[in-house]
């Protein structure tokens, strides 16, 4: 605001004396209602269902798996090691500790969606891998098109071993990639029939791409910032897109 309307708000000092500290702190309704009208005018804020409003509908479905026997046993031990590890090393203050309280969940969500991700020897399954690739199926079967996204590239290189040990011809998104061979991967998953799903990390992908090829699209982990699966979701359901998602 300072940029665009110079000195609107105030100095720095004047803002946080009038309008951080009683907003933030105190929740004060009139600080609230002065500030709202002061920047009011400079504001313009739109929503999807305003601009377009001839979207096609969006249905979410939450499916939740059970862990298979072997990776529900090594998901124990884990928890209980890094529980009991935390426990004797407790310090709320400590960076160092909210790191690896931090690392242990890691651990944990990625034990959730394939032990291969901790375990590289492991040569069991995952009931969680085996329901999403059951989905698949049915919706590839059926002349679809989906988009796969995932904070863990090394989940998606699972389900990129799997769709070639098939034949399934797929796009592929994560950060290492080049401009240029993004785009190209972008509109083979666009143009070519054949291409049915796209591999994306959600970090690289969850924003600025318009993929309305895409009718399904799986959220293979829940992020830590539920915003971020809506823009990922987002990258189908937007303007351009003719079939419900």
């Amino acid at each position: 605001m300072q940029f665009i309307n110079p000195n609107l708000l105030g100095s720095y000092a004047f803002f946080k004396r009038e309008f951080i500290n009683p907003i933030e702190k105190h929740q004060e309704e009139e600080k609230k209602d002065r500030l709202r009208k002061l920047v009011q005018p400079y504001l313009l804020r739109r929503t999807k269902q305003e601009v377009a409003s001839d979207l096609p509908p969006l249905t979410t479905k939450v499916f939740y798996s059970e862990m298979s026997g072997e990776q529900k046993k090594l998901y124990e031990r884990e928890k209980s090691a890094a529980r009991n590890y935390l426990l004797e090393h407790f310090d709320v203050s400590s960076p160092q500790y909210r790191i690896l309280v931090l690392q242990s969940l890691t651990k944990l969500r990625q034990i959730v969606n394939h032990p291969r991700l901790v375990y590289r020897d492991y040569d069991k399954g995952s009931s969680k891998f085996t329901d999403i690739l059951e989905h698949w199926d049915v919706i590839r079967r059926s002349g679809h098109k989906a988009l796969f996204f995932s904070s863990f590239v090394q989940y998606l290189k699972l389900f990129r071993e799997q769709f070639e040990a098939e034949g399934q011809q797929f796009s592929w998104l994560t950060g290492d990639l080049l401009a240029k061979d993004r785009q190209e991967e972008i509109q083979r998953f666009e143009a070519d029939e054949q291409v049915r799903s796209f591999l994306i990390s959600i970090k690289s992908g969850g924003t600025g791409l318009n993929l309305t090829a895409a009718e399904y699209v799986f959220i293979l982990d829940p992020w830590w910032n539920p915003t971020t699966e809506q823009q990922a979701i987002a990258r189908a359901h937007r303007i351009g897109q003719k079939q419900n998602v």
